[in-house]
């Protein structure tokens, strides 16, 4: 059943109840009023009826009946005889017929009489011969308020309709869902849609971009596994088949090491790009870049390299993001100038370039030839200085997360003589506060004011 068919209905029941407590409301009221009525015209009759023998003739609707008030004897009675009645008002029926009576003693020259006067209680407006008149009536309104109803649901139902029809072109070329004006119960109603759409596009981008992660990293393993694997299971079958001297089985091993090592770089690699592909906006945080950086440093400080923090002011500020993105990004800077550029000293420094912060990484090691700067930031791309074992995942995590917080990664030579990195991310994310102003703009990193050495 419709809604429109609802309110139809609901409005011919709510106006037959309206009917029938008027009704019944009105009967009483005319009963009482028709009551009050017969006994002021039984008060001017009596008032008037001085002389039982009088000529006067009363309309046939009235009686009157005269007793002797200790005998009760009829002395005098017109029209139907009426029975002994106490002194006072009273409804008798005579003949099967309701009369008002009103009965008063008199004082007569041979006694005292009893008085009585009646008159029919029919009421001309509860007469029975007009209920069906009255139901007549009554059956109209209902129908005229059914009708009314249903006029006036039309519009009611309008914009859910709308909403109806939208909903069904939902994915045939429709892909949101129109805000629909006119009652408040469908705008609320068009809102939540519209919200619960959102959140289902949300959950399946997000089981898109799950599968896309699981798919690429598969995919990424079979290809790069495949080489080390095969490696290390020849190394494996010369060790079982052949009986090498020490020297020789030391350098099958170390060959296997080697193979198991990268094997492991890869896939820790691999997994860390689809952790970065499945990031989502609610689990930023605020990080704060120095305190980032101080602990970069801390914890990749060795007897054999340091790694310096020189910052512009001891506040670079804060910026929303990935805690373990960021950070997993300047690690890779800073193990790959390291371990790739033989660098036994590696500077970094943080700089706010008004709504984003630069983050540079230098380092004294062997460089990267400058036409392959742009090369190593792709999957698997190793440059030609780099050391054997490597995944060649490692800067292209850090340009994932460069884009991730709508930064970028650009390599370029260092004025201590290797490769600079330049991590720029940016401070306004989606309405999140950004970080307070309080490096200097415009200030230039070759010569850091201030260091902070870590041994």
């Amino acid at each position: 059943m419709s809604l429109r068919t609802r309110v139809a209905i609901a409005a011919a029941l709510a106006a037959a109840a309206v009917v029938a407590m008027f009704a019944v409301v009105t009967s009483v009221l005319l009963v009482n009023n028709d009551a009050a009525q017969l006994d002021r015209r039984l008060d001017a009759i009596i008032d008037t009826s001085v002389d039982p023998n009088r000529s006067t003739a009363e309309p046939p609707a009235i009686l009157q009946t005269i007793r002797d008030s200790k005998t009760q004897q009829v002395v005098y009675q017109r029209g139907l005889q009426l029975p002994p009645l106490p002194v006072g008002t009273s409804t008798v029926p005579v003949n099967a017929v309701d009369y008002r009576v009103r009965t008063v003693r008199r004082s007569q020259a041979d006694g005292d009489v009893l008085v009585s006067i009646g008159i029919r209680v029919d009421s001309i407006l509860l007469d029975r011969s007009r209920i069906p008149l009255y139901l007549l009536i009554g059956s109209g309104a209902v129908l005229i308020a059914a009708g009314l109803g249903w006029l006036l649901a039309g519009p009611a139902v309008r914009p859910l309709r709308r909403l109806t029809e939208y909903t069904r072109q939902l994915g045939k070329g429709q892909d949101t869902l129109p805000a629909v004006r006119g009652i408040r119960e469908a705008e609320d109603l068009s809102e939540a849609m519209s919200g619960m759409l959102q959140r289902l596009a949300s959950a399946q981008a997000s089981t898109t971009n799950s599968l896309s992660a699981a798919q690429d990293f598969a995919a990424n393993a079979a290809h790069e596994l495949r080489t080390p694997l095969t490696a290390m299971r020849a190394d494996l079958d010369t060790l079982r088949i052949h009986d090498l001297p020490d020297e020789e089985r030391q350098e099958v091993v170390a060959d296997v090491s080697r193979a198991q090592r990268r094997v492991e770089a890869i896939i820790t690699a691999l997994g860390q790009l689809a952790s970065g592909q499945l990031a989502r906006a609610e689990d930023r945080e605020p990080i704060d870049v120095a305190d980032l950086l101080e602990r970069v440093a801390r914890e990749n400080t060795r007897p054999e390299s340091t790694v310096e923090v020189a910052l512009a002011a001891d506040d670079v500020g804060t910026i929303w993001g990935w805690p373990d993105g960021l950070r997993l990004a300047v690690d890779n800077l800073v193990r790959n100038a390291i371990t790739h550029g033989r660098a036994n000293r590696v500077v970094l420094a943080a700089y706010r370039r008004d709504d984003h912060i630069e983050i540079i990484v230098d380092d004294n090691g062997r460089g990267l030839p400058a036409g392959e700067h742009r090369n190593v930031l792709g999957r698997f791309a190793r440059g030609s200085t780099a050391t054997p074992g490597g995944s060649g995942l490692g800067l292209a995590l850090v340009a994932q997360q460069a884009a991730l917080h709508e930064g970028r990664i650009e390599l370029s030579d260092s004025p201590l003589g290797g490769l600079r990195g330049t991590l720029t991310v940016s401070t306004v994310n989606d309405g999140q506060p950004a970080a307070k102003d309080s490096a200097s703009p415009g200030a230039e990193p070759p010569s850091p004011p201030r260091r902070r050495l870590r041994k």
